[in-house]
């Protein structure tokens, strides 16, 4: 029976993924199509897009003559690809890590390109380190990129130069490092709808390899995307059993298909079909708060070593070593199932960075998505007795870890945020975009809230709303976060007194991350360490589709505003992230698990943390 309901879900799952948008049309789009395609993207902006004014003076464009020139390029645009990259463009334009636009290339041929060198990884500093090659690559052949090497440049322009020019104008993350971090991975494996194919024929790579440099000459080989996916498919079966499903397409569509098998991930990382099904399915909800996550790529950064057959066999402690570096004797807390925890005794150090006798014990917590698996009853129930768990072993001093966080469930984030203290602390707030799909989510709580309490609440706000959206606000007033969920949000009771608090974040930890550092900063409670975060700081609702092109849009909805006005003057997170207290440079540590991360913020808690603030 629980076999037939999967393979229902399943069935449904495939339903809903191909009839979420159609693929992208074999015809070649006439000038009325394009325009009409054109005033579709701009009407949802209209009505849906939250900060638009913002981008507007903090980026120096003006909308209206941004639209004028975007109509005029559609009618020069020779094809339909010209004509995507346009769309793509004129979206990236807003340098918003959630709003993008994506296109459908159906498991049909003669709808897409792509051109690729054979090859994937991760960003390590400035340079990608090659993990895996295509399935169609025998590693016995004299193909000439080994896994290890180090790609430093391309056609003589470091990677970084070559991602600003080629990939960044097409989808603009509105942060620097994050921009190179997701696109460092897609640099080598092209697609005409979603990243652009390279001008040139060949590409020249220069090469780190054992300590030389090495220029390696290698032709772009173009195949049609049906082509290519089927070539891979036929290649695969022999690796499946050495190393795990993958597939090394960089279309991070969920409508690519449920059953595909794809290499994604920014650092060289895969996803099974388990993940891209419960992708899909967190796409498919209609739920407000589950819409803080970045869903441009794989929604937990999950490694390879943690997706394979051969990781249902290890130890917690195993698992999470293929994960992060671990910091010696480390104890795994058994009751830590959805967040892997450990207690650890870390050596305090002297003033001049010698090991002394003395030692603290530190605890740690890889959070590593807001929007788990598990139900919210049951990850709430995990964390605090997680928390409980290191009080009764006398831990004072917490890291948690959301390095790689793509967000989540914006409930959720708070609700941990508050279980760290036993005292009540201060929610983020929101500036809610007056549009039709925000008042239908409070008239619809006014009528349907579990109680009557939030049902008047509900009302209350709607009836807000809509005076300011009849005064000609495009923005409400800033509301409290917790409207969403009123009384769900309470102090956490079983601790005895908070922790020190050194919270691990970099470039990609985005969305609800990017909320979940703001209140712990801004509330006094954790040291943050590592990269800016993304800066991706509201919500995220899927908009489908174009009429013609069958363009599938992401829309920012919403603004969160902080405490903190120091980095912006109105205190958004979009765009601005949140700036750590000590900044290290985490783009450069994927090798090395992100040790140097893990290793500063247990010296850190061991010496005794200087204010958060």
């Amino acid at each position: 029976m629980k076999r037939l309901i999967i393979l229902l879900s399943l069935i449904v799952t495939v339903f809903l993924t191909l009839s979420a948008c159609d693929p992208v049309p074999r015809r070649t789009l006439t000038t009325e199509e394009k325009l009409a395609d054109l005033a579709w993207i701009y009407s949802q902006f209209g009505e849906n897009y939250a900060p638009l004014e913002m981008k507007q003076r903090l980026h120096g464009f003006d909308y209206e003559q941004l639209k004028r020139e975007t109509n005029e390029s559609a009618v020069l645009t020779k094809d339909n690809d010209e004509f995507y990259a346009l769309m793509m463009k004129f979206v990236a334009r807003f340098k918003d890590a959630h709003t993008s636009a994506a296109l459908t290339n159906a498991s049909l041929p003669n709808r897409a390109q792509v051109a690729f060198l054979g090859f994937g990884g991760y960003r390590d500093g400035e340079e990608l380190i090659v993990s895996q090659l295509l399935p169609t690559i025998d590693p016995k052949s004299e193909y000439p990129v080994k896994v290890g090497d180090k790609i430093r440049k391309l056609d003589g322009k470091t990677l970084r130069e070559q991602i600003e020019s080629e990939l960044v104008p097409l989808r603009d993350l509105g942060n620097n490092e994050a921009n190179i971090t997701f696109h460092m991975n897609k640099l080598f494996t092209r697609i005409s709808t979603q990243n652009g194919a390279p001008e040139a024929k060949d590409a020249l790579l220069t090469v780190e390899r054992d300590g030389k440099t090495l220029e390696l000459k290698l032709p772009w080989v173009v195949r049609d995307l049906f082509q290519f996916r089927m070539e891979q498919d036929q290649a695969k079966s022999a690796q499946e059993k050495k190393s795990g499903n993958f597939m090394m397409v960089t279309d991070d569509r969920a409508e690519a298909g449920v059953f595909s098998f794809r290499f994604v991930g920014f650092d060289g990382r895969v996803e099974m079909p388990i993940d891209r099904i419960q992708s899909v399915l967190r796409g498919v909800r209609k739920s407000f708060a589950e819409g803080f996550r970045f869903i441009d790529g794989i929604e937990t950064w999950s490694p390879v070593e943690t997706v394979s057959g051969a990781a249902a066999d290890l130890s917690p402690l195993e698992a999470l070593s293929k994960r992060r570096f671990v910091l010696e004797n480390a104890v795994m807390i058994d009751v830590a199932k959805t967040y892997p925890a450990y207690v650890a005794p870390v050596r305090v150090l002297d003033s001049t960075g010698k090991p002394t006798k003395k030692k603290e014990l530190v605890g740690y917590i890889l959070i590593d998505t807001f929007s788990p698996q598990q139900e919210e009853s049951t990850v709430m129930a995990e964390f605090k007795a997680t928390l409980k768990a290191m009080q009764s072993l006398g831990v004072e001093r917490l890291m948690l870890d959301t390095i790689n966080n793509g967000g989540g469930s914006l409930v959720l984030g708070m609700k941990m945020a508050q279980a760290l203290s036993p005292n009540r602390i201060e929610m983020p707030k929101m500036q809610f975009r007056l549009s039709d799909s925000w008042l239908d989510q409070f008239e619809s709580e006014s009528m349907n809230a579990s109680n009557d309490s939030e049902r008047e609440i509900s009302r209350r706000t709607l009836e807000g709303f809509e005076a300011q959206r009849r005064a000609g606000l495009r923005l409400s007033a800033p509301l409290s976060a917790d409207v969403l969920a009123p009384f769900s949000i309470q102090p956490n009771a079983a601790l005895d007194g908070g922790f020190e608090v050194v919270l691990l974040v970099n470039e990609m930890c985005a969305s609800m991350c990017d909320i979940f550092a703001a209140m712990l900063q801004d509330n006094g409670m954790a040291t943050v360490i590592g990269q800016r975060t993304m800066g991706a700081g509201g919500n995220v609702v899927n908009h489908n589709q174009a009429p013609n092109s069958h363009l599938d849009l992401r829309q920012t909805e919403s603004l969160m505003v902080r405490k903190d006005r120091t980095i912006d003057p109105q205190g958004y997170i979009e765009n601005f992230g949140i700036r750590p207290t000590v900044e290290l440079k985490t783009f450069g540590m994927a090798r090395e698990k992100y040790k140097g991360a893990v290793v500063k913020g247990a010296e850190m808690l061991a010496e005794g943390l200087p204010p958060a603030n």
